[in-house]
C-alpha cells in the first residue's frame, strides 16, 4: 500500500479487502530531505534511519485503527527515498510477493471521486501487479465485498468494438466474484458521444449486446473450471450503461457500499503491465466505488 499522511482512503480500502479475503498489509511511504547542503554518509544514514522509525510509529497507530493485528505484514512498514517512489513500490512489492499495490487518491478531489497522484499516474501506466484505487471519501460495506463488477468501456462512435484481449481482466472478475460467492455484473460503459448517422449507433448497439454475450461466455467458462461448487451458484448479470459524459453514464447504474470494479488493462509495448488508455483513464475518474485494474497477460 502506498502511503499518504493526509488521506485514509488506501488503507481503509486495504482494510476492505480483508473482510472479504485473508491479506497481509505493508505500507511503503518515502522521505525527502530538507537539508540545505548535502550529509555526510554516516550522517545520512543516521538521519534516514531516525525518519524510518518516526514512520514505523505513525503507521502502526493508523493500522492498528483499521486493521486487524494478524492482518499485518511481519515488516509491516518501509520507507524510500522520494526520488522514484513508483520503483520503490515496484521493488517492495516485489519483494513481498504482492498480489496488488493500493493508492488513494490526491486529497483536493471531490468526494466518490478519483484523482491520481503523479505515482498513480505512473502506476497507471506500468505497474506490474493488479493495481487497486481508491476514491476520495468511499463509504464501504462493513461486510466486505458484495458484488464484482466488471467494466466494459466502449465508444458511440465507434461501430465496432475492440478485438480480441478487450476481455482483459474478466477471467480475474470472475474468479474473484467466484471465490467469495458473490455477483458478478458485467457493463458496457457508454458517454453516448453524439452522432448524425443513426445506422453507425445502431450497429454499434448490436455489436455492444453481441459483445456483453461473448463476456458473459467468457466468465461462466470461468466458473465452470473452477468446478460445480462455483458454476452451480454463479450470479453473472450483463448491461449496457450510456448517459451524456462518463459521469451520467456511471452515475446511470445503482452502486452499493459492497460493490468493487474490476477493469483490463489495454494493449501496450510492455507486457504483464498495467496500461490505462485515456478513455479508461477519464472513466476512473468518476468510479464511485473502489477499482482494480487488471495487468494485461498476468493471470
Amino acid at each position: 500500500m502506498g502511503w499518504d499522511a493526509q488521506n485514509t482512503e488506501a488503507i481503509e480500502f486495504a482494510a476492505w479487502l480483508g473482510r472479504s479475503l485473508p491479506v497481509k498489509v505493508k505500507v511503503l511511504s518515502a522521505v525527502e530531505g530538507t537539508w540545505k547542503k548535502p550529509l555526510s554518509g554516516k550522517k545520512y544514514k543516521r538521519w534516514f534511519r531516525d525518519r524510518a522509525q518516526e514512520f514505523e510509529l505513525q503507521a502502526k497507530r493508523v493500522l492498528k485503527a483499521h486493521i486487524p493485528r494478524d492482518q499485518w505484514a511481519k515488516d509491516f512498514a518501509e520507507l524510500a527515498e522520494r526520488t522514484d517512489v513508483a520503483g520503490s513500490l515496484y521493488s517492495c512489492a516485489a519483494d513481498f510477493s504482492a498480489d496488488m499495490i493500493v493508492l488513494g487518491s490526491r486529497v483536493k478531489t471531490q468526494k466518490s471521486r478519483f484523482r491520481p497522484s503523479s505515482t498513480a499516474d505512473e502506476l497507471m501506466h506500468s505497474s506490474p501487479v493488479p493495481l487497486g484505487l481508491a476514491p476520495r471519501g468511499v463509504k464501504l460495506s462493513r461486510k466486505g465485498i458484495t458484488r464484482i463488477t466488471y467494466a466494459l468501456i466502449e465508444s458511440s462512435k465507434s461501430a465496432q468494438p475492440r478485438d480480441e484481449g478487450r476481455f482483459s481482466g474478466l477471467p480475474y472478475a470472475a474468479t474473484l466474484a467466484c471465490v467469495l460467492g458473490v455477483p458478478l455484473r458485467i457493463i458496457a460503459f457508454s458517454p453516448q458521444e453524439q452522432t448524425d448517422d443513426l445506422s453507425l449507433a445502431a450497429e454499434w448497439n448490436e455489436s455492444t449486446l453481441g459483445l456483453l454475450d461473448r463476456a458473459r461466455d467468457q466468465a461462466y467458462g470461468v466458473a465452470s473450471a473452477m468446478g460445480p461448487a462455483c458454476a452451480d451458484n454463479f450470479d453473472v448479470h450483463a448491461f449496457v450503461a450510456s448517459g451524456k459524459g462518463w459521469k451520467r453514464s456511471i452515475d446511470s447504474v445503482k452502486w452499493k457500499k459492497g460493490d468493487l470494479l474490476c477493469m483490463g488493462s489495454q494493449p501496450s509495448d510492455q507486457l504483464k503491465r498495467v496500461f490505462v488508455g485515456s478513455r479508461e483513464g477519464e472513466f476512473i475518474r468518476f468510479a464511485p466505488v473502489p477499482v482494480i485494474i487488471h495487468p494485461r497477460g498476468v493471470k
